[in-house]
């Protein structure tokens, strides 16, 4: 089974806030076609496809956890309004 290296790369800042902000882009290079320095460049070396694959689940997972926390915490600054005689 090959296996994949994943590389990060940074991309030209934005200078929105003042160039402190940086933007990261991830690579996924198939091990048998890789020409980098995998063992000295790459950020994980040698996933095979269940890895990524659980990788990928595992993203996915704390961004959809993110976002719920932020869904949740917008909706409750809604409520917050209520005074404790408006509860019952």
């Amino acid at each position: 089974m090959d296996t994949y290296n994943i590389y990060m790369d940074e991309a030209s800042a934005d200078g929105m806030n003042g160039d402190t902000d940086v933007d990261v882009n991830f690579r996924v290079v198939s091990a048998s076609i890789d020409t980098e320095d995998a063992e000295e460049n790459a950020v994980i070396v040698g996933l095979d496809l269940i890895d990524l694959m659980n990788l990928r689940d595992a993203l996915q997972n704390e961004i959809d956890s993110f976002t719920l926390l932020q869904f949740e915490a917008n909706a409750m600054a809604g409520t917050d309004e209520l005074e404790d005689e408006d509860l019952p």
